[in-house]
Order: C-alpha cells, then sequence, then structure tokens
C-alpha cells in the first residue's frame, strides 16, 4: 500500500477511482433495494445469536474459557475453509439469492440445536453449520449491490448494507439480551432460528431481473463484459494481498475482544450478563450505523487508506481500555468505539476489494481469499486467548 503514486493500488491512496465508464446502467427498483436493505438488517438479527450471546450462555451453563474458545474456534475454522469455495461458488452462480436462501436455513437448524442440545460436541455441529453459510452470504450480499447499482454506486449502496446490518445487530442484541434475561437463556437460540423467516421475505423482494449478474462479479470493465482473470493473476496483484494481510492482522487483535469480556460477565457477573452483553452489542452497532453513510461518503472524497488507518488504530485503544474497565458496564461504553471500526472496516473492506479486481471477474472469489485470511486472525484470536485467560487471566487474554 506504499510506493509512488502511480504505482499505488487504485482506490487506497488519496483519491477514489473514477466511476465506472459505459453509462446508462439502469437504476434498480426501489422494491430490489429496499428489499437488499432488510435483506442486510435480518441478515443481522440472525447471525447476532452466534455472537457474544454463545459465550454467555455457555459459560453460564458451566462451560470453561477453553472449552468457549474451542468451541468458537471451531466455527471460525469452518468459516475459513467455506470462504474461497463460497466466493468461487457465488461467482460462478446465477442464482445468489438461492444460495441465500439456504444459508439462512443452515443458521436457524444451528440456533435450535445450541437451544436444545447444548453439549460440546453438538454445539461444535451449529458452529459448524453457521461457520459454512460465511463463504456465501457476506459476499453475495455485496455482489447482489455490485449486480444492482454498478461500480459507480458502490460505496453508497455498500453504506446503506452496513447502516441496516448494523441497526439489526444492534436491535437485535437489545431484544436477545432481553429474552435472555427475563427468560431462560436458551430462548434466545429460538428468537434466533424465528427470525430466518423475515430474513426469507427480504431476499424474495429483490428482483432478479434487474441484477446484471456479469456486473456482479465484476466482470465489467467500462460498461463492455470481460472474461474472468486467471486465478494466479490475483496473486500478483501486490495491492489485494497487503490488503488482506492487514485484515488478517486487525482480525488476530480484534476478534476475541467480546467474547473475553462477555465470558468474564458470564462468570463473575451472571444475574445481568445479558443485558450488558447486548448493551455491547447494540451501543456499537447503533454508532456505526449514524456513521455508514457518511464513512461511504468519505470514502469517495478523502480514499480509501486514511479511513482504514483510523478503523486499525481504535483496536489498541478498546484493548487496553477493557483491561481497565471497573465495572460492567463500563464495558458499553469502552465497546461504543468499536461502532468507528466497525463501520469503517465494513464499508471499505468489499469496496476496496471492488477496487483492486475490478474488471476480472473475481469479485467474490477476492471476498472469499480475503474472508480465509480474516477467518484465520480470528479463529487464531479467539483459541489462543481463551487459553491465556484460562491459564494467566483475563488481563493476559486482553492485552496478549
Amino acid at each position: 500500500m506504499g510506493g509512488t503514486a502511480d504505482r499505488r493500488p487504485p482506490g487506497l491512496g488519496g483519491q477514489a477511482p473514477g466511476p465506472a465508464g459505459g453509462g446508462g446502467e439502469a437504476l434498480p427498483s426501489r422494491r430490489s433495494q429496499s428489499g437488499l436493505d432488510w435483506l442486510n438488517f435480518f441478515i443481522a438479527d440472525v447471525q447476532t445469536g452466534f455472537g457474544p450471546f454463545v459465550a454467555v450462555y455457555l459459560a453460564a451453563d458451566g462451560w470453561s474459557p477453553g472449552e468457549i474458545g474451542l468451541v468458537l474456534t471451531i466455527g471460525s475454522l469452518t468459516a475459513t475453509a467455506s470462504q474461497t469455495p463460497g466466493g468461487m461458488l457465488v461467482d460462478a452462480v446465477e442464482a445468489k439469492r438461492l444460495l441465500i436462501g439456504i444459508a439462512i436455513g443452515l443458521i436457524a437448524a444451528g440456533a435450535l440445536i445450541i437451544a436444545l442440545w447444548p453439549s460440546f460436541y453438538l454445539v461444535a455441529v451449529a458452529e459448524v453449520l453457521h461457520g459454512s453459510t460465511g463463504g456465501v452470504i457476506r459476499p453475495a450480499l455485496a455482489s447482489l449491490g455490485l449486480g444492482l447499482v454498478g461500480h459507480a454506486a458502490l460505496s453508497g449502496r455498500l453504506g446503506r448494507n452496513h447502516r441496516y446490518d448494523s441497526l439489526g445487530n444492534g436491535l437485535t442484541a437489545v431484544l436477545l439480551g432481553l429474552v435472555g434475561h427475563f427468560m431462560a437463556k436458551r430462548t434466545t437460540f429460538f428468537a434466533v432460528a424465528f427470525l430466518c423467516l423475515p430474513a426469507i421475505w427480504a431476499l424474495i423482494r429483490i428482483d432478479g431481473r434487474e441484477i446484471d449478474y456479469a456486473r456482479a462479479r465484476s466482470a465489467r470493465d467500462q460498461g463492455r463484459p470481460r472474461e474472468a482473470a486467471r486465478w494466479r493473476d490475483l496473486a500478483r496483484n501486490r495491492g489485494f494481498l497487503v490488503f488482506i494481510g492487514c485484515l488478517m492482522l486487525f482480525q488476530f487483535g480484534n476478534a476475541s475482544l467480546v467474547p473475553l469480556a462477555s465470558g468474564r460477565l458470564g462468570l463473575q457477573h451472571a444475574a445481568g450478563s445479558e443485558l450488558v452483553t447486548a448493551g455491547m452489542v447494540a451501543v456499537p452497532q447503533a454508532v456505526a450505523a449514524l456513521i455508514a453513510l457518511r464513512v461511504a461518503t468519505l470514502a469517495d472524497s478523502w480514499g480509501r487508506r486514511p479511513l482504514l488507518l483510523i478503523g486499525f488504530a481504535v483496536l489498541p485503544v478498546r484493548a487496553v481500555l477493557f483491561t481497565l474497565g471497573p465495572s460492567p458496564w463500563s464495558l458499553v461504553a469502552i465497546q461504543s468505539l468499536d461502532g468507528i471500526t466497525a463501520a469503517v472496516i465494513g464499508v471499505m473492506t468489499p469496496l476496496v476489494i471492488a477496487d483492486l479486481v475490478r474488471g476480472t471477474g473475481r469479485y467474490n472469489f477476492a471476498q472469499g481469499v480475503a474472508g480465509t485470511a480474516v477467518g484465520i486472525g480470528a479463529g487464531l484470536s479467539t483459541a489462543l486467548s481463551g487459553y491465556v485467560a484460562q491459564g494467566f487471566g483475563y488481563m493476559a487474554g486482553f492485552l496478549g
């Protein structure tokens, strides 16, 4: 990401890339746009139940930090293994909405397994089901947006995606926190399974006839369809390789923070842990929802690099503050900083990848490769930090 100005990857320097040529791109209908908005919202709903609420539920059920870290790692490794083949599948298949529908069904099945049979092996199966959807859902959502609006309008579309994603995460965290606090903890996962129904409704609202499937895999450049690039061409794309390396290192530091904090809450403050955990999810998501469209606008005016640096810089600040938080609710205030990072990384990752592989026809494959790198970082983070916390205490886990 360094070097002279003429060697910088497009979209990572001070100037945003120019709009796509070959004008005359038809605008998608309001129904399809709102369908994609609400699909992001409800996908976030069902994904939230597999976040920190799993750690709280299992800790209250008597699981050790090491066991929790291990089962979360199983899910993370499955998600990592699914990323690249999932991206290839999304590139190859025009029925992207069907792929998303199948993935939603797998998430519902995993939630029901956790609710009904919380033994180690069955929870591991549920994590595998959930993890296997990771390589399809996120690339497919970004791909649908690109296919609907084109590259020139992609930053705004991704800003909308992330705004609705954040709203879904935040509101569902509050709902599931209240459900877990006032009802049996397993009710949280029944609620997750139920929320898959409106996700399917939103998916049906997107008109497949309005999706340019060549554009959805970035196989158009200046309005002309192109043959897909060779696989090894991505391996020679220096900007792409540097970017995914940065994402992997970021997730290695980031992925374990909330599970560690949630696990500590489940042990030390079990009575109110669901509400605090809900706040730790809802508050940063509210921040992200508020600033996501602004981030998308700044991505075009400032360029990609400054925003990415801001997003990365927040991580070490959060890690240190987590070790200093004197009370459970102080963790909510600290975690609000994650809203900045969530908005920046959530909008910029698919946008920067679209810049770097534009016209190659490998957009979703590239997202899968990036997702694999992120999954490696996240999986190592949750596994190692869980055992560090078990052996040396939670402070060492946060700083390690």
